[in-house]
């Protein structure tokens, strides 16, 4: 994550060489920087300073008001913090309204032209239902839940839908929804699915039952992120990585600590793809029966560390002392927030490479599958689908398992495969 903060600086003159040496120190960098006053003894900057951790903008701003001999007048605001205020999105009409004859002829009559338009039937051309996409995320209604993982499952709809609009030029709305059974998420769903052209469920990992109660129920095509967008994403790393180290899938072995749906449908789309044997561990047992129906062989931790030549690390509670168990000649995958090992010290166990995944990956590919979706007129994505779609992105990918940023035409392949029946498009 990279955000900037804006500084305005007054420095002794000669010592921003030595300013800029103690941004790196600080694993930070410079966005802009500009000299806005000078006199014989001191120098004034306005500078945009891009940095990850806020922590270390905080001990940066206190090193410097330290140094008072050769720093002073030191101000730093974030912009982007203002920018956010009040959410990331805002709701605009196509029509602008500058006057009181705008709201009496193009707002009122506008809406009346499109109520004659939806009793010749032509509603699908003029009502924004069909243009709209609810992403929905389910929280169970306990007694003792947090209200805050409401409005963090929110947030993330909230930012999810600013890509959207930017590169589907489609509307989106983030809903959360508090259920205290199955049924009533599901009947929540089939109440308000009419009123968009596709749903996407998101940020639900416990239930696979509530998504296949949903799937057989809502007529709206749907789209998942948990079982359409991560098994992609994941899927194409290991297809580059595949590529890269000459890896043949049915001699190769994939082991996976941490299971969720995400990865239970990543092992059904691995056998598919030829990888015979997956082995897996989750102390959920009942996950552990799901990835075993997905022809995953479910066994303990030190059995998946010591026959995997792929290793992927989904589960935040691991022990840094299984490190040590890690084989030579392994690649390891992980999707953990921790930094439980650096490059280095798994360089010096042997560990061929180390692959950090992201959770917002997805959102590169998100684009042009919506887009493609909405228009196939589907309503699921095959296995067939993902799996070459995955193939599709890992063609993308650097050997650093870097993904392609959204202003490339990526989305345009991920669109063919979906818009052919879930084949590559012929070459021409």
């Amino acid at each position: 994550m990279k955000l900037i903060a804006s500084a305005t600086i007054k420095m002794k003159k000669n010592i921003l060489p030595q300013f800029i040496a103690t941004l790196y120190k600080y694993n930070m960098d410079i966005n802009t920087i500009n000299l806005t006053e000078s006199d014989s003894k001191w120098e004034e900057y306005a500078i945009d300073i891009v940095y990850s951790v806020k922590k270390d903008l905080v001990r940066l701003v206190d090193t410097l008001k330290k140094n008072i001999e050769f720093f002073k007048e030191v101000t730093v605001t974030s912009m982007l913090e203002d920018k956010i205020k009040g959410g990331i999105l805002i709701t605009s009409s196509k029509i602008e309204i500058e006057n009181i004859n705008d709201i009496q002829t193009a707002l009122i009559g506008g809406n009346k032209l499109i109520h004659e338009k939806i009793e010749s039937d032509l509603q699908k051309n003029y009502c924004a239902s069909f243009n709209s996409i609810a992403l929905i995320s389910g929280v169970k209604n306990l007694d003792e839940a947090d209200d805050r993982l409401f409005y963090h499952l929110y947030a993330d709809s909230e930012r999810d839908s600013a890509l959207i609009k930017k590169f589907t030029g489609k509307n989106s709305f983030p809903i959360v929804i508090k259920y205290n059974t199955i049924e009533d998420m599901v009947k929540a769903v089939k109440c308000i699915e009419q009123n968009f052209c596709c749903i996407r469920i998101m940020n639900n990992d416990e239930d696979d039952y509530l998504l296949a109660n949903i799937i057989n129920s809502v007529t709206t095509p749907l789209i998942f992120k948990e079982l359409n967008e991560n098994p992609i994403y994941y899927l194409s790393i290991i297809n580059t990585l595949g590529k890269k180290n000459n890896i043949v899938p049915s001699e190769t072995s994939i082991g996976i600590i941490g299971l969720n749906n995400s990865i239970i449908k990543l092992t059904s789309l691995l056998g598919q793809s030829g990888y015979m044997k997956v082995l897996g561990y989750d102390s959920n047992e009942r996950r552990m029966m799901l990835f075993e129906n997905r022809k995953g062989l479910a066994t303990t931790i030190e059995n998946v560390i010591s026959n995997s030549d792929i290793l992927m690390i989904m589960d935040e509670k691991i022990s840094y002392d299984y490190i040590n168990s890690f084989r030579a000649g392994q690649i390891i995958i992980s999707g953990i927030t921790d930094d439980f090992a650096d490059a280095k010290s798994l360089e010096a166990r042997g560990v061929r490479e180390l692959i950090k995944i992201e959770d917002t990956g997805y959102l590169s590919i998100l684009p042009g599958l919506l887009n493609a979706f909405i228009e196939s007129a589907e309503k699921h994505l095959s296995d067939s689908m993902l799996i070459n779609i995955a193939a599709c992105i890992s063609k993308h990918i650097n050997n650093q398992c870097e993904f392609p940023n959204l202003f490339n035409n990526l989305n345009l392949g991920i669109e063919d495969i979906i818009l052919n029946d879930g084949q590559p498009p012929l070459m021409s």
